[in-house]
């Protein structure tokens, strides 16, 4: 697993639940936010990409991440070890906010939902999913996913509309014929051809229920293009055999436990946020008087105080992070009185993991918890015995 993605010359550490993967075409995102290099199709489902940061270029190596607005994936130009000095984490971005657009007037409503020029007062988004010569435009907030053409099945007393039933995304969908639908009188229509050629089924919802367009590719709306909306309200009780979208329940909150993730002489552990004060940048401390506790290394100064700085590499048994004199490393100030620091190697970053995932461990020793990070075991410690005086 890669340690670190490079962007724009600026070097990122990579989360532990990061996932590597392929780059794929990437197609333009209409009225697209700052960091926003575009959406793609990867594992048949629609994600944004977005930029390590703002203003930074995208690139061939891609990775997943969980974001606060849903999965995403940042684009770097290629994966390097991560550095000894250590790296920022990368930061799921979150996708920037847009105001709600009013409705449309009614004088156009017969005219259905039109993606509009540039310019144009009211700014819609809109997805165009092409099957040979037929382009289908769908409002942006109705398509639910891309997945790779399912198997169909036949789906008894829908007529002509449809091609048959599917399984996609889990839940069951009527698969539409674009042919039927693109045309004035579709009693009289004909499944079209290009459909079964079809390697893509764009899933959607339409008058609440769950409807599925064939086709071989899908992108950004042309300006002044009309969506389908209006469509298929003119033939809505010819989708009467269409499942109907139900709301998906939201999930309950799991209780979770902020950690600060970090290494020392090789031995990675995490504290819990609240017993850190403050994350302190590298500094090398002033050296400890001769004869003095191996893991006391010496005194650093921090808001006019000065603190006691403890080596985390020789009180975790590991190498020690301050191993020479005039070494720097960074500092963590812990809670308690009286104030003390630790020099740890690297700060990895802040995690919020579930209680359930967090394994107790009994007694008041050094290591409090264990947590499966992946298949490797993390140990939890105490700051007030990390940072003791001995």
């Amino acid at each position: 697993m890669p340690e670190a993605l490079l962007a724009g010359g600026q070097v990122f550490a990579l989360p532990v639940d990061a996932r590597v993967v392929e780059a794929a075409a990437l197609r333009p995102a209409p009225l697209a936010a700052a960091g926003l290099l575009g959406v793609a199709v990867v594992a048949g489902q629609v994600v944004p990409v977005m930029a390590a940061a703002a203003g930074l270029p995208g690139g061939p190596a891609w990775v997943m991440l969980d974001g606060p607005n849903g999965r995403v994936v940042v684009a770097g130009h290629g994966f390097v070890p991560l550095p000894p000095q250590g790296a920022p984490l990368l930061v799921p971005p979150r996708l920037a906010a847009r105001r709600v657009p009013p409705p449309l007037p009614v004088a156009d409503a017969a005219e259905g939902w039109t993606v509009p020029m540039r310019g144009a007062a009211t700014r819609q988004m809109a997805l165009a999913a092409e099957l040979g010569a037929l382009r289908l435009v769908l409002p942006f907030a109705a398509l639910e996913r891309v997945v790779p053409m399912p198997v169909l099945r036949p789906a008894p007393a829908a007529g002509p509309c449809a091609l048959g039933y599917a399984v996609a995304a889990g839940a069951p969908v009527l698969v539409l014929d674009a042919g039927w639908l693109m045309q004035p009188a579709p009693e009289v229509q004909q499944a079209a051809p290009e459909a079964q050629q079809a390697s893509l089924l764009g899933l959607f919802r339409h008058g609440g229920r769950r409807l599925g367009l064939p086709c071989t590719r899908i992108g950004p709306a042309r300006a002044g293009e009309p969506t389908l909306a209006h469509r298929l309200d003119q033939v809505a009780e010819a989708l009467t055999a269409a499942p109907l979208a139900e709301a998906a329940a939201v999930p309950a909150a799991t209780p979770t436990r902020a950690l600060l993730l970090c290494s020392a002489g090789g031995q990675a552990f995490a504290l819990p946020v609240e017993e850190v004060v403050a994350v302190i940048p590298p500094q090398a401390p002033t050296p400890a008087p001769e004869g003095s506790e191996p893991a006391f290394r010496g005194v650093a100064a921090h808001r006019g105080d000065v603190l006691p700085v403890f080596d985390a590499g020789l009180r975790l048994g590991a190498l020690a992070v301050l191993g020479w004199p005039g070494a720097s490393a960074p500092l963590l100030r812990l809670a308690g009185s009286p104030a003390v620091a630790l020099a740890v190697s690297h700060v990895t970053g802040l995690r919020r993991i579930p209680e359930q995932d967090i394994a107790a461990v009994a007694g008041e020793g050094l290591v409090s918890a264990v947590v499966a990070m992946g298949d490797q075991p993390l140990p939890v410690c105490r700051a007030a015995v990390l940072g003791a005086f001995r």
